[in-house]
Order: C-alpha cells, then structure tokens, then sequence
C-alpha cells in the first residue's frame, strides 16, 4: 500500500543541477533538473526527440521507486473533483485559502502521469490528455506534443515549488494506482450506480453538464445522438462520473488521505454514495463547521508557503481536527450540540484570529487581503471503524484498502473520516482553476429537455456544454512548414518536423 510518513526533506536545491544527490527525490522537479543538468539549453524547447524520449525513462525510473512524504499526524487531504488532479491551475481564493487550513495536500504529478505506460490501459476518454505515446501519432507528432505539453506545464510547476518543497503539496503518480486498484474502483463504480437511485433526466435537472468531471482536463462535453429518449446517453455520461470519481476516491484513499469533495457533484457523490455503501455495516455522521472560515485574495504558492506555520492557522489546524475526532459517534443526536459547542469554545477565537492576519496582521503585510467570502468545512465519520466491529461491506464496497489503513492507524488517528468537503461557498471549477475553457453546447439547446439535448433524430452528433483545461503550449503545436520535394532530396538530414529545430538524424529518427 502505497503510504508513507517520511520527515519532509529540507534545504531543496534551488539552481538547475545542484539537487543533492544524498537525498530521496521530492517530485518531478528533481528529475527535471537533475536531466539538464550539462545540457546546453535549461529547458525543453530545443531538446531533440531523443533527449526528450531520454527524459520520460528518468520520470518513469522515478516513478516506480517513488515513495512520497504523506505524514499521517498533519491529517493529509485529497481535493477532489479537479484541485487536486489541476494543482498547477490553482488560482481561485476560495481553494488558495483551503490550503492555509490544510495540514498537506495530496495532488497528481501531470509529468510523471505524461509518461506513464499504465495511462494506455485505463480507461479513458477520447478527449483526455494524449500522453507521450499516442498509438495513432508517429514519433515526430509525439515529440511535439510532449514538448508542448512540458514547455506549458514546468514553469507552473516551478511556480508552486514553495509549496512543494515544504511538503505541503505531495505530488504523486496516479495512473499507476489506477491500474493497480482497478478492480476497486470498479466496485465502487458499480456501488455508485447501485446506491444513487436518481433517474437520469433528474439528475441532468440537478446537475449541469459541465459540473460533471470525466477526465482531469474534461468535464461536460459528453457526446449523444440526438432523440427522442434521452436517458440512456445521460445515464452514459454520469457514468463516466462515477468512473473519474471512483478513481479519484480510491487514489485518496490508496494513499490514506482524507477525499475532500470542493463542489456540489463530488459532494453529492459522497453524500448518496459513499455514506450509504459505507452506511451498510456503519454508522455514519456529519459534522459541520458552522464557522464560515475566511476566503483571501492575492495568495500565491509563496505566502502560504510563508504564513502557513504561523499561529493563526498552525493552531487553528491541530484545534479542527481534535474537535472533528472528539465527535461522540456513539450518539448521533449529539454531533451538533458537541461541535457548536467546541466551535464557540476553541476555534471562533482562532478564526478571528486569522481574519484579522488578512485584515491588518502579516497576511496583509504580505500582500493579501480578507475577502467578504466564507465558506464551511464537513466531515462524515464512521463509527464501526472506530469501534473496531468492522462491517464485512466496508471492506469490498469502500475501498480495497480502507479497513487496512483504519486498523494500521487506529490507535494514533481515532474516528475514522470517510471523507469531507468544502460547503457554502457557490463557487465551482471555473471559478478556482485558471486555463479552464468553457465550451457552449453544439447545438441550439432546447430549454425544455434535459441538458437541452435536442429530440429531433438528426445526421450530427450533439456535444453538450462543458470546460476543458488546455495545458499546451501553442507555439510548440505549430508545424513547421513542409517542402516534400527538399526533404525527399534531404532524407534523414531534413530538418525535424517536432519542432526542435534539428536535423530528422540527431532528433527523432530511431524512435518507436
């Protein structure tokens, strides 16, 4: 099982070659530069194809003896439902903030993920990120589009290296898990369809399109032949929801973090689902922060890297999770009275306190500001974790691992939570993550069916709304211009097609 509670790693190399070589590797920033360390250009802008085909066997080296840093005591988070699988997109206050409150934060590593061989036997769907190897481009195509891929992702990742090095954001591969906790995400996909009973043109009422996430770079954007019934498709499409979701879950949980669901589907999803698969041998509770916790504006990877030991948030932290894991399970009736009681008692005053950090305290110092917005913490427990009169349910239906790591650590962690969510803010995917596109549906919409899916059977496809998160590079997309008559004099010495600039001998040619 793939936990750990490594101590963090200090004292990160900052210049390009001089990551310490005595020192497990933190993240995928290692092996970038500990690749370009002596080569003549510091990025991958000009790197051959066989440099660059080079650099995806390091990643995968790593990736297969990496073991990240996750430290159980700091109650390590998964935001699910795009934060986290988008960590480098990050950019909206509300989910900024969360990481102030946020002892660590288990995300997805895009490069190792780019390089990964298991992402071509997961299911996925066609408009997902392409990968390194695409089976339908030739090695010059798939060169550009890495390079593309690279140029655009690793100045954002260089930019939320403050967070990572202080162990705060853990990025690890997924699609390895994936493959490996197949079966268990299976299950669970199947649990969802069995536990959530909402017929699939109210569902289409309740949820938007394109609230609906498939893939990390994809939500909405489902594909239908238009009809008179459109509920098979609809039912199609929430399908693939619970795919991504299931996987989502499973990864958080493969890692013994909290899932913590930010918008209103994922928190959905473990509302009619997760609670009542896990409600079929457990008592199941949620505790509510009624405290609406402050939303900053202007925070970048590097003040919360600064303020996030400060007191205001360092106590805060420690206050919020004694007060969820003090939860008298065993009385249900008594959930809300307890955790009133304990917000008035403990953690108002260090809500205040924080507020008043981003009003005129260090936080504003720093160049953020307290913003009208708030928003609310949940968290559902089980109880038969706790008791130790584990439900042979649990075990299958959850997730393959669950009972496992709640045995491992029930004597240090007590309560159990399934999992948690950020509530009360109206805010979604849009909203929190740059480099989103939305993407009107293709056709005219008709207001009076669900997702406006027209019911007239027609010749095209129709393609719902939706949002896609474009991390390419477009200059490195384009094509060079193709004389075929030069190059057919040339042979191997023409010039590349990937873009790198050099000859076809001493770039890309050789490569499967």
């Amino acid at each position: 099982m793939p936990t750990s509670s490594h101590p963090r790693r200090q004292n990160f190399a900052p210049n390009v070659g001089h990551a310490r070589d005595d020192e497990q590797m933190l993240s995928t920033i290692d092996v970038i530069e500990g690749y370009l360390t002596g080569k003549e250009d510091h990025d991958f802008s000009r790197l051959s194809g066989r440099d660059i085909d080079a650099f995806g066997e390091r990643v995968r080296e790593f990736s297969t003896s990496f073991t990240p840093e996750i430290d159980p005591t700091l109650y390590p988070i998964y935001l699910g439902g795009w934060p986290s699988a988008n960590f480098l997109h990050l950019g909206g206050d509300m989910v900024m903030s969360s990481l102030l409150y946020s002892g660590q934060v288990l995300v997805r590593d895009p490069i190792a993920d780019w390089f990964a061989v298991e992402q071509y036997r997961n299911e996925h769907m066609l408009s997902a990120r392409r990968g390194f190897h695409h089976p339908e481009d030739d090695a010059e195509t798939r060169t550009r589009t890495t390079r593309a891929f690279l140029n655009s992702v690793i100045p954002q990742l260089m930019r939320m290296r403050p967070l990572i090095e202080s162990g705060l954001v853990v990025p690890v591969p997924t699609e390895p898990v994936y493959l490996q906790q197949r079966q268990t995400i299976e299950r669970l996909r199947r649990d969802l369809r069995t536990h959530i009973t909402l017929d699939p043109v109210d569902y289409a009422a309740r949820f938007a399109a394109y609230e609906i996430a498939s893939e990390d770079n994809m939500r909405g954007l489902f594909v239908f032949a238009p009809g008179p019934d459109p509920s098979p498709g609809i039912r199609n499409a929430i399908d693939h929801g619970y795919r991504y979701f299931a996987r989502e879950f499973t990864l958080s949980d493969s890692y013994g973090v909290t899932y913590t669901a930010p918008f209103a589907h994922e928190q959905f999803l473990c509302r009619q689902g997760i609670s009542r698969v896990a409600g079929t041998s457990a008592s199941v509770v949620e505790a509510v922060l009624r405290s609406g916790l402050p939303v900053f504006h202007g925070l970048t990877p590097s003040v919360i890297r600064a303020v996030h030991d400060e007191a205001a948030f360092g106590e805060f932290r420690a206050q919020l999770h004694e007060v969820y894991q003090g939860t008298p399970l065993d009385d249900p009736t008594a959930v809300d009275a307890y955790v009133r009681d304990q917000e008035d008692a403990l953690l108002r005053p260090l809500i205040q306190q924080a507020e008043r950090a981003g009003s005129d305290g260090f936080l504003s110092r720093l160049g953020a500001s307290l913003t009208a917005n708030k928003y609310g913490i949940a968290a559902a427990l089980a109880t038969d974790l706790v008791a130790g009169s584990f439900g042979a349910a649990t075990a299958t239906a959850v997730a393959g691992t669950f009972v496992d790591d709640a045995l491992r650590h029930k004597k240090d962690r007590g309560p159990i939570r399934i999992w948690s969510s950020l509530t009360s803010h109206h805010r979604n995917a849009k909203d929190e993550l740059g480099h989103v596109l939305p993407t009107p549906a293709s056709y005219d919409v008709n207001t009076e069916t669900p997702w406006g899916i027209p019911r007239e059977p027609g010749m095209s496809i129709a393609v719902t709304s939706g949002e896609a998160i474009w991390d390419m590079d477009a200059r490195s997309l384009a094509v060079p211009e193709i004389d075929e008559d030069r190059d057919t004099r040339l042979g191997v010495y023409r010039q590349c097609r990937c873009g790198s600039g050099q000859k076809y001998r001493f770039c890309c040619d050789g490569l499967k």
